[in-house]
């Protein structure tokens, strides 16, 4: 019996007899596992009406809820089956969890120790902590957790990912660039651990290195303009312009609006004396200040200095 076959028989079997809650219970959850989130919400619902101190309706709500990405409401729902149930481990980890989502990382924290209080081994517990204080710029406390989460779990390309980018923090260059290595051994299509290893190539001055891996990361995200900019850097350094600006007008078009994107071509067009060129991206960074890492007062001051 295939998943549909089976919502319509116990539809039908609702419809024989609506006071089977163990049949309702049963399509709420076969509703909520092939994503009917709304119709899982409204079993669910009418459910606990009729069992409002059922801890696992309330959970079950607040994943349907968190699938659609109502969070205020899945928080409301999880916090309701704590309530009933203060101990159980997986209200306390998807109630951080949906913090987590909101960026509310300080409220999200407490939960996922909690989590380990009563599950010392839960590795997501581990790296969503590891996570959130990356986040919060706790470097070795994210670097702590992430560690115990690779300890239970060595093939967690996450976890690996983002000690690295930790590590990177702290100037850990050689174990970081070993972690973005284990992620590509285990996740090869992951595209940003291409892209940080090229940055960090490219600093290092390993500019076959850096264009290896920002080339693949294009041919796995074509649309990553800080893989346009940093690859079209290294081509400038090598004073291979034209190859430079053939990079970053590929980009241009995928994203005309890209500040960056448009500042760092105009300086390749002043390497080349071509100065109109250069004016008219240095206006249009300045349109698109928002997407600049540059402040805003040291284009202007550029401009008016050829004007």
């Amino acid at each position: 019996m295939d998943n549909l076959e089976k919502i319509n028989e116990l539809n039908n079997r609702l419809e024989s007899d609506p006071t089977d809650f163990k049949t309702r219970r049963e399509l709420a959850i076969e509703f909520m596992e092939n994503g009917y989130n709304e119709e899982a919400l409204k079993q669910l619902y009418y459910l606990l009406k009729r069992f409002p101190e059922d801890s696992r309706l309330h959970y079950n709500a607040g994943i349907v809820l968190e699938n659609l990405k109502q969070f205020d409401k899945a928080i409301v729902s999880y916090q309701n089956a704590l309530n009933i149930n203060p101990d159980e481990p997986d209200f306390l980890y998807n109630l951080g969890y949906a913090y987590l989502q909101k960026g509310e990382f300080d409220k999200a924290i407490p939960f996922f120790k909690r989590v380990l209080q009563l599950e010392n081994d839960d590795e997501n517990s581990y790296f969503n902590l590891g996570y959130l204080y990356s986040k919060l710029n706790e470097h070795d406390l994210a670097i702590k957790c992430l560690n115990v989460a690779l300890k239970l779990n060595p093939n967690d390309h996450l976890a690996h990912f983002y000690l690295a980018y930790e590590l990177d923090k702290i100037g850990e260059r050689k174990d970081c660039i070993e972690h973005y290595e284990k992620v590509l051994e285990l996740s090869p299509d992951y595209s940003w651990a291409y892209f940080n290893l090229g940055s960090i190539y490219f600093e290092q001055g390993y500019l076959e290195n850096a264009k290896d891996c920002l080339r693949k990361t294009l041919e796995l995200n074509p649309k990553d303009d800080n893989a346009y900019i940093v690859l079209s850097k290294i081509y400038a350094k090598e004073n291979d312009f034209s190859q430079a600006l053939e990079i970053l007008k590929t980009a241009i078009m995928n994203n005309p609006y890209n500040g960056e994107v448009n500042y760092t071509i105009a300086h390749v067009y002043k390497q080349t004396g071509d100065i109109e060129q250069y004016k008219y991206h240095l206006k249009e960074a300045m349109n698109n200040y928002e997407t600049l890492s540059t402040e805003l007062k040291q284009l202007q001051y550029e401009l008016k200095s050829f004007e």
